[in-house]
């Protein structure tokens, strides 16, 4: 019995060990991309802080070899604001966080106002392109096809930033 106290005790502390790693490894950055989207320090950290909470329960999934954690740290945080987003109180709320920060970014300004809806609904709000079809009364295949030209948008400006 003390022999499985022990073992339980070692596996914990290993995983309390692990959890601090990738906090002084990834927290910085994943606090300056929470503040990107959610636009406020104190709500950033208490989304940071939701997100570290939940990283126990996924250490392994962190832990396996090919993993990029802070891909999945970054994915975990949009399952987090996804809820950020879905505690607007009505569509100015909404149509006002669509029009945040979103301007200075050169990529996304050059997208089209429905490449724009496509791209942050998926990237930022985790949105499946079914729902944003049925959100837009469009076709799940036009979607796909709206957040392709996307990511063509996007890598071909970073190509011609590397030309210059």
């Amino acid at each position: 019995m003390n022999s499985q106290l022990s073992i339980s005790a070692s596996m914990a502390q290993s995983k309390s060990v692990a959890v601090r790693n990738l906090y002084n490894s990834y927290a910085a950055k994943l606090l300056g991309y929470i503040h990107e989207v959610v636009q406020d320090k104190q709500v950033a950290e208490q989304y940071l802080q939701a997100v570290f909470n939940d990283v126990p329960n996924e250490i392994e999934e962190l832990s396996k070899t090919g993993v990029n954690a802070l891909c999945r740290l970054q994915v975990m945080a949009r399952q987090k604001l996804a809820d950020f987003f879905e505690t607007f109180d009505n569509e100015t709320d909404r149509r006002a966080w669509q029009n945040m920060s979103w301007v200075n970014n050169k990529h996304i300004a050059l997208m089209t106002p429905l490449q724009q809806q496509v791209f942050l609904g998926v990237y930022y709000q985790c949105k499946t392109t079914s729902h944003i079809a049925k959100e837009l009364n469009n076709s799940e295949e036009q979607i796909r096809k709206t957040l392709k030209e996307c990511f063509t948008i996007i890598r071909n400006e970073r190509n011609n930033e590397r030309v210059h």
